[in-house]
């Protein structure tokens, strides 16, 4: 059964890459003038070397009346994050093969260890004090250059074993249209159990799926994973100025909140939008209100800034005023609370 939906729309930001305490207390409190929740990472460094840390900051979060979503940052190098794997580096016996022969680096769906592993970050999720389960640009391995020359992931022999259980024959050697229902059932399959197991222990799950388009099996990829059934709130990141590429923010945004909501809703699911709050050039910076807006405009239940503080932390995101940045995230979603959308 699915929450009923906000009676506003709910704001909120990512926080990652600190864990002392007394530092996220001064930046929580700047988050809860704006933001009805966070999303903090627990990436495979957190999970081994900073739980008591982050369950610090998590009970602080709490305390100051947001609600806790935690992201599976970059585990087994399957879902989004610029976070390196533990997993991958102990375990090359689980990596994805690629069709032409070569293991890369992600860990594969299909593998009973690495789900085993996943429903062990899962309950240490829980034992933090999530209470939403944020599944972030789940993927198998995946690269434009590969996916033309028809070279795809993952046929390892369980993938093997698994494919010739369905179509009674070995995996083809270059993609087809079989190869692509599998690949689509692997992802579904993998999400599922995750999804079941977080609903049993009484957490929601919200899953974002990378905002792209004019790709028809991305599309059914889409469509798949935004149709599984305990998934609470469904998202997408239509980021404008992602190089190399820059789009209209009005028009970008709407467009994809627009598509994010015609899937979610009929389903009774939350539609999250995130907004593009990193890698932002000087002067481009009240484009985030603009984005803000058509996104409630188009129906967003959700919205969220990824990341807090304008991206100052990662380098590879860094906007070139993030204190700037920030200031417009914060004027935007006041804005939109004080309007009660």
């Amino acid at each position: 059964m699915k929450n009923a939906e906000p009676s506003r729309v709910k704001t909120g930001a990512a926080y990652l890459g600190n864990r002392f305490l007394e530092h996220a207390q001064r930046d929580l409190a700047r988050l809860a003038e704006v933001s009805d929740y966070v999303v903090h990472t627990l990436s495979e460094t957190d999970l081994y070397f900073h739980k008591s840390a982050l369950g610090a900051i998590v009970g602080a979060t709490r305390r100051a009346g947001m609600e806790v979503w935690v992201d599976p940052w970059g585990v087994g190098g399957v879902f989004g994050g610029e976070s390196f794997s533990k997993f991958l580096l102990d375990h090359r016996d689980d990596w994805q093969v690629l069709s032409d022969g070569r293991r890369v680096p992600a860990a594969c769906l299909n593998h009973r260890v690495f789900r085993d592993f996943m429903l062990e970050w899962l309950r240490a999720a829980q034992e933090l004090g999530a209470q939403v389960i944020f599944w972030d640009e789940p993927h198998v391995f995946f690269h434009w250059d590969l996916e033309w020359e028809g070279v795809y992931s993952c046929v390892c022999d369980p993938c093997r074993k698994l494919f010739h259980e369905r179509y009674g024959k070995p995996p083809p050697a270059r993609l087809d249209a079989e190869a692509k229902a599998f690949r689509r059932d692997c992802l579904a399959d993998f999400l599922s159990e995750l999804l079941k197991h977080a609903r049993e222990l009484k957490l929601r799950n919200a899953l974002c799926l990378y905002a792209f388009e004019g790709y028809e099996e991305y599309d059914r990829i889409w469509e798949r994973l935004g149709s599984l059934t305990d998934l609470d709130i469904f998202g997408s990141d239509p980021y404008w100025r992602w190089r190399p590429t820059r789009q209209d923010p009005d028009k970008h945004v709407r467009r994809f909140t627009e598509r994010t909501a015609a899937l979610a809703r009929p389903q009774g699911k939350g539609v999250q939008v995130w907004i593009q709050a990193m890698r932002l050039p000087k002067g481009a910076e009240g484009e985030i209100g603009t984005a803000c807006r058509a996104a409630v405009a188009a129906g967003a239940t959700h919205l969220a800034a990824w990341s807090y503080d304008g991206g100052a932390l990662l380098d590879p995101v860094l906007s070139e005023d993030p204190r700037r940045v920030w200031a417009e995230v914060a004027k935007a979603f006041a804005a939109i609370r004080s309007a009660g959308q």
